[in-house]
């Protein structure tokens, strides 16, 4: 591994999102800059505050920044999948937040001058849909030149979708904005349904992350308990798969993931709408992960995780 990464974070909290903070906070070789949120899980508002609340609960001191409330076409979301996150987006736990708000810059912008700050250094981890990447590109086509490289879990290249299909679920929030993204020439980590769904965590595992009677033990064992109680019911599954932190894994350690150098582009029209598209080219400036060291990878996280909030 390399030395330390700068890293932006652009989140939608969300059950999964929570637990990839957890770790990303956990791994001394991920410099968190800010968190951007944007709207995916729940809304914006919801997404925001659940971000803030989650960083006053695991001691994260990194600005966070509100993103966007409505995908690249304009159009805000009919509805939310509360059916997974509950419909605040946290399992509908009481988030309460005592000190921390939201900077007056939006995600947008941060994006924008954190890239001129530190050009060519920041990587950013999207664990959402890409609206605030896709606009940031948009107001200044010159960010492409100055991000180092965008780690985003999403997409199916090996797989069907999860809302269906063809589509999984952060690419078809915005498939436009993914699509803006995929044709940046940024270059660009795929950690997509092909290795998530082969990563799955258990409730005893979360419960083995904090000491017995820990707050922290709590309100895991209560968000992820719901996000368990979806997935034994939608799949039959008695473990729930380990999506947004997959990608902090990718960020954190490379070598647990086996990748395919290609061109990604995603479908904007038709019944095949959000459909990620990998052609594999040794030319290509996209990875597509294709297989994962998952017992390495759920091993690391309990240490990171252990060492940091024991």
């Amino acid at each position: 591994m390399s030395g330390t990464r700068k890293v932006v974070l652009d989140t939608d909290p969300g059950i999964d999102d929570a637990m990839a903070l957890l770790y990303l906070h956990a791994c001394d070789n991920l410099e968190l800059l800010g968190i951007t949120t944007i709207l995916g899980n729940a809304s914006i508002e919801n997404c925001t505050n659940n971000a803030l609340f989650l960083c006053e609960q695991f001691g994260i001191t990194a600005p966070v920044y509100r993103g966007a409330d409505r995908g690249m076409t304009g159009k805000q979301p009919e509805d939310y999948p509360d059916f997974v996150h509950g419909l605040n987006g946290l399992a509908d736990i009481e988030v309460t937040v005592a000190d921390k708000s939201a900077e007056d810059q939006d995600a947008c912008t941060f994006l924008l001058e954190s890239s001129n700050a530190n050009p060519g250094e920041i990587t950013i981890i999207a664990v959402g849909r890409m609206t605030n990447i896709a606009m940031a590109l948009n107001k200044d086509p010159t960010f492409a030149n100055r991000v180092k490289e965008i780690i985003f879990m999403g997409g199916a290249a090996t797989c069907e979708g999860n809302v269906n299909t063809w589509a999984e679920a952060n690419i078809i929030g915005d498939p436009e904005a993914a699509s803006i993204v995929f044709n940046s020439n940024i270059p660009l980590v795929m950690v997509g349904l092909d290795v998530t769904l082969q990563t799955r965590m258990s409730q005893a595992f979360v419960n083995s992350l904090m000491p017995d009677l820990s707050p922290l033990q709590s309100l895991l064992l209560s968000i992820n308990s719901v996000y368990a109680s979806f997935y034994k019911t939608n799949q039959n599954w008695d473990e729930f798969p380990v999506h947004d932190s997959s990608a902090i894994a990718y960020a954190h350690n490379p070598d647990l993931f086996g990748r395919e150098l290609g061109r990604l582009s995603c479908i904007l029209a038709g019944e095949q709408r959000g459909r990620t598209l990998f052609v594999p080219d040794p030319a290509g400036n996209h990875q597509v992960c294709l297989s994962v060291d998952s017992n390495a990878m759920l091993d690391d996280f309990l240490k990171k995780v252990t060492a940091a909030y024991r």
